[in-house]
């Protein structure tokens, strides 16, 4: 594009900003009614958000953990609360004894690479030929090979809480393909259940020093 071409079309982009047309006024104020639309929805979702984790902690106290599998939803957070022996998970409140066991299960599926075909000439031997005789020889010493792209392995972890009030009630925790959050979160609930087991076994032991 030529120098005198670029400013005519800086100019003509100047104007049509400047002077828009009607179609194009009301087109922006759809934009911006749409864009102010949704960050008002936004600032009320943030100060909600706000208002509930505000009262959580007043109930509960300060958490020694907070996991947010999504930003500003205490229905997709975990969080545990050390001083009260409480737990939410996805919007609901467990207390420490109420856990049994946790594991993680993977559903992870296989995309198998797709095999792909390379050609090549071998340019030793088709250097032998010339004008018509070459193309005949090009198109006919053509080389296949055949090269199989590896294959894809996509993971979706859940974590799997089993509770005590029942051997089929348990908690599935959505993970999706982050392993490293998946070993912080275990390691977590199995220590919140080694903590319980051993208040178990001190109340245990006390119970049989005072019978004696």
């Amino acid at each position: 594009m030529s120098l005198s071409s670029k400013f005519a079309s800086v100019v003509s982009s100047v104007l049509k900003f400047l002077f828009p047309t009607s179609d194009e006024i009301r087109l922006r104020k759809i934009n911006q009614s749409k864009k102010l639309k949704i960050e008002k929805e936004k600032r009320f979702l943030h100060q909600k958000y706000d208002r509930q984790k505000r009262a959580l902690l007043l109930k509960y106290g300060s958490p020694v953990y907070n996991l947010a599998l999504k930003e500003q939803s205490l229905n997709n957070e975990i969080i545990v609360f050390e001083k009260s022996r409480r737990v939410m998970i996805l919007g609901e409140i467990y207390a420490y004894s109420d856990f049994s066991s946790c594991t993680y299960t993977d559903n992870q599926r296989i995309l198998k690479g797709e095999a792909s075909f390379v050609t090549k000439l071998n340019a030793q031997e088709t250097n032998l030929f010339t004008g018509f005789e070459y193309d005949i020889y090009q198109t006919a010493g053509l080389e296949k090979s055949n090269i199989s792209n590896k294959d894809i392995i996509t993971h979706n972890y859940s974590i799997i809480i089993k509770l005590n009030d029942s051997p089929t009630s348990i908690i599935k925790i959505p993970m999706g393909s982050n392993l490293e959050k998946v070993t912080e979160l275990l390691g977590v609930i199995n220590s919140i259940i080694e903590i319980n087991s051993r208040s178990v076994f001190v109340r245990m032991k006390q119970a049989v020093s005072w019978s004696s």
